[in-house]
């Protein structure tokens, strides 16, 4: 798909998606670049900046993950861990008009464009008018899966994706960003690979990094207010931390446990 296939507010978020994906720290997602640009959520916007992003070869350098990563909001890929939970159960599951999702405070509307984009990606079939899972749907939990770590920057009016809970404290503490250079610059890069895609790798290691900067060259928020928007790992609670100036102000609900690589 040619960028002149693209609206002009459409070109600015592949313009903001590219620039945000040249730093390793982040992994910003569609919907959250077209709401920096100013343009409110559309469901086929997304499917043609989605079909340009992947037959692009600029962008496919800078997406370190699947493109799942990018594709699905972060309300889909709840609803995406939803239906992998009743999936692995052996349940069926609820068709996008069922009442279980309106339950759940989701209309009808929300969930069939969440399968649409699942059933697009491949992770996802319509058969005979209901969504199944599809055959090769355990390749998509590798890496990120259908997690997300949403970090919101007030003062800028940005929020953006990153790869893990803990890159938020690099980028907001100190002594956790020093850590995490002293690891990369001394070698143990190695070390923390598990979980990551080769991409993902070969770019902290300063390897094929698709135009991306150095790890050491990625933004740091120390000296402003920084939330972490995220979701347990095993029953989707919302989780917030908030780190203001680079101290630790409020964590919601205050009984959370964080496992470095866990969850």
């Amino acid at each position: 798909m040619a960028c002149d296939s693209l609206t002009a507010e459409e070109a600015r978020v592949v313009e903001v998606l590219l620039g945000d994906w040249r730093d390793l720290l982040r992994c910003t997602a569609i919907h959250q670049a077209m709401e920096r640009v100013g343009i409110p959520f559309s469901h086929a916007s997304r499917l043609r900046i989605a079909e340009f992003l992947i037959g692009d070869g600029a962008a496919n350098g800078l997406m370190r993950w699947a493109p799942s990563v990018y594709v699905l909001t972060n309300d889909e890929k709840l609803t995406a861990r939803g239906a992998v939970r009743l999936w692995r159960q052996g349940r069926p599951i609820p068709q996008p008009d069922d009442d279980e999702w309106r339950k759940a405070d989701r209309n009808a509307d929300q969930i069939e464009h969440a399968f649409e984009m699942l059933a697009w990606l491949g992770f996802m079939r319509k058969t005979a008018g209901r969504y199944e899972i599809a055959e090769n749907a355990e390749s998509f939990l590798r890496g990120l899966g259908f997690y997300f770590h949403e970090v919101v920057l007030p003062a800028r009016g940005e929020r953006f994706n990153t790869n893990c809970a803990s890159d938020f404290f690099i980028m907001t503490y100190a002594p956790a960003r020093e850590r995490m250079l002293e690891r990369v610059t001394g070698g143990a890069s190695s070390e923390a690979a598990e979980g990551m895609s080769e991409k993902m790798r070969d770019a902290i290691r300063g390897a094929n990094t698709g135009g991306a900067r150095a790890l050491q060259d990625s933004a740091f928020y120390g000296a402003e207010r920084a939330i972490l928007n995220d979701a347990c790992g095993w029953c989707d609670e919302p989780i917030t931390v908030v780190m203001d100036h680079g101290k630790l102000v409020d964590v919601t609900p205050d009984t959370i446990w964080y496992l470095l690589g866990g969850g």
